[in-house]
């Protein structure tokens, strides 16, 4: 149990400061480029396809993030009504089903990434980028979501 604690730690950390490094840089690039176009008169042909490929990573990797913290939209009206030990099991099926269901989509946007022959023209590198946040970031949704569940056994057998 602490050797899956301790991943999910190092998995959180290491999301945490990818997201913040993406954050900061297109940031930057956006400031930059209002700037540049203007200010200077010579505007940056490629920053918005940068930013485009940038935010969409954020908004991927962001996925696990925002299930550590709780912070996803979510509808508790049958988990509050339950008493504890049936609460614990919906919350055990749903992370599981979640889980799941963000392997399925990270299957299906890996097969999008695999079909993508198309080129970004500002950057000239493969619209695959772009398209490659999807399966990464569900399948680091799923990761999370399985990483929770020790931590729920562990809470259904101290009950």
């Amino acid at each position: 149990m602490r050797a899956i604690t301790l991943l999910g730690r190092i998995l959180d950390g290491a999301l945490s400061v990818v997201t913040v490094v993406l954050l900061l840089v297109m940031a930057t690039l956006v400031v930059v480029a209002v700037v540049m176009r203007y200010i200077v008169g010579a505007p940056l042909v490629f920053s918005y396809d940068l930013s485009t490929l940038l935010f969409a990573w954020i908004v991927f990797l962001g996925l696990a993030l925002a299930e550590r913290d709780g912070a996803h939209l979510a509808v508790d009206l049958l988990e509050t009504a339950l008493p504890r030990v049936p609460r614990l099991a919906l919350v055990l099926v749903r992370q599981v089903a979640v889980a799941v269901l963000s392997l399925g989509i990270a299957w299906f946007g890996w097969k999008l990434l695999t079909r993508a022959g198309m080129v970004m023209p500002t950057l000239r590198i493969s619209v695959g980028w772009l398209y490659a946040a999807l399966p990464v970031g569900f399948a680091l949704l799923a990761a999370a979501q399985l990483l929770a569940v020790p931590r729920l056994l562990d809470r259904a057998r101290s009950l």
